[in-house]
């Protein structure tokens, strides 16, 4: 019976169920129980690099990417090499990245950088990191530092991502080094799926700093990224796509 003048109320058991809150971000670092290099697939990747502003766009480069499985002093451990081709009004520029990364931890051993103007050399050992940084025919400044936990290589990010177990709603943030910004945090959230380049993809936010952040997308299948975009100076977009040579 409803009595007149008195307001009926919904049983709580009438209301929609409420979302459940976002997974607070993990936080993980070298020989975290989430990380498997064993996830990432050996092998030679190739991409295309393009800039978009308005409705012009500028190819950028191509970058090849090698990952290859070794052995360093009897422990298992990721060289990867990544050599980058950029065209601009001087000129073609080449840049190689080459790496080395412990197999079963993702912790970084070395990292080195070739560019036209500038040499770096960084050496990780736990929470301590020395760097040289300097021109190529100069002496370099020297870095030498312990921070307060072991950090991961900021140039090495897409090895932490390929041997994460990417799922929607994955949640991570985690520590890195780099010869510019030093040690800061990067944000890693898995938010959904979709279809690119004709795969299923996982669909990757990726927060480098407070005011950038990158989109990527990680095959299911071969857990390789296909495609990753960022904007650079709000107002051009970076486009980095997988191609087939």
């Amino acid at each position: 019976m409803v009595v007149v003048g008195v307001p009926t109320i919904a049983c709580a058991q009438d209301a929609p169920p409420a979302a459940p809150p976002p997974a607070e971000f993990r936080w993980i670092a070298p020989g975290d129980s989430l990380l498997r290099g064993a996830r990432v697939v050996p092998g030679v990747a190739r991409f295309a690099l393009t800039a978009y502003r308005d409705a012009d766009e500028f190819p950028i480069g191509r970058i090849q990417e090698e990952v290859k499985v070794d052995t360093v002093g009897g422990v298992p451990v990721l060289r990867r090499v990544v050599q980058l081709q950029r065209s601009g009004p001087n000129g073609t520029q080449r840049i190689t990245d080459s790496s080395t990364t412990e197999l079963l931890t993702l912790a970084p051993r070395w990292h080195r950088s070739e560019q036209p103007n500038r040499r770096i050399t960084i050496d990780f050992a736990g929470r301590k990191v020395r760097a040289l940084i300097g021109l190529p025919d100069a002496s370099p400044a020297v870095v030498d530092t312990t921070v307060a936990r072991p950090p991961f290589d900021s140039g090495n990010w897409e090895l932490l991502l390929r041997a994460l177990p990417l799922a929607p709603g994955l949640r991570v943030r985690f520590l890195v080094y780099d010869t510019d910004a030093g040690i800061h945090e990067y944000r890693l959230a898995v938010t959904g799926t979709a279809t690119i380049q004709g795969e299923e993809a996982h669909v990757v936010t990726f927060a480098l700093s407070r005011t950038s952040e990158a989109m990527v997308w990680v095959s299911k299948a071969s857990g390789q990224l296909l495609q990753m975009e960022t904007m650079i100076g709000g107002n051009t977009l970076l486009r980095q796509v997988r191609t087939t040579r």
